[in-house]
């Protein structure tokens, strides 16, 4: 049987009960059909960002005292919200020849994969050390709020040695409200 008839629906999660699919089970129309993801809205009007500016919450020293972290999860939790993001990077982007969409752990991939998708590009995942199951390289960077800003510690990227091509357009998604420092960390990677 096709590996996705074993898979069992239970009550709101998927369970798989089979062994993974292999590029044997995948029908090779599917390979090259056209993306799923699509931009629906054909101009973004300051009715549907103020939609998405009311969808962010901030949550005041968070992490770190001082700090104001603005949390997408609302976003997220509404789909037009969360929908016009993604038409509005797929529309900015469309035309500029890019080979390949980074995704920062973690905010950054929910964001960076349906882009890669409308854009019929890879998704190439960026993530915290130790996490990717083959070889990889990496780049360590300082977390601060900003030049000048103090730093509050450091942290470390990794991606997949294999995962880019030298001389590719790569357009990088962090969490879209985040300090930038992870997301300079991620352009020292590439």
């Amino acid at each position: 049987e096709a590996w996705d008839s074993q898979l069992i629906r239970g009550k709101g999660a998927i369970r798989d009960n089979g062994p993974s699919p292999t590029m044997s089970h995948i029908n090779k129309d599917f390979l090259s059909r056209t993306p799923s993801f699509r931009v629906r809205s054909s101009k973004i009007n300051e009715e549907e960002k103020l939609r998405v500016v009311e969808c962010v919450r901030i949550v005041r020293d968070f992490p770190k005292p001082g700090l104001n972290f603005k949390d997408l999860s609302l976003v997220l939790g509404n789909p037009d919200a969360y929908q016009l993001c993604i038409d509005v990077f797929v529309k900015r982007y469309v035309s500029k020849n890019i080979t390949a969409v980074v995704g920062i752990e973690c905010n950054g991939f929910v964001f960076a994969a349906p882009v890669a998708l409308a854009l019929d590009v890879p998704f190439v995942p960026f993530r915290k050390p130790g996490k990717l199951p083959c070889k990889s390289i990496g780049v360590d960077f300082k977390l601060g709020a900003g030049r000048g800003a103090p730093t509050f510690g450091k942290d470390r990227l990794e991606m997949h040695e294999d995962a880019l091509r030298r001389g590719g357009k790569v357009l990088i998604i962090d969490d879209m409200l985040g300090t930038g420092a992870t997301l300079k960390g991620a352009c020292e990677l590439v």
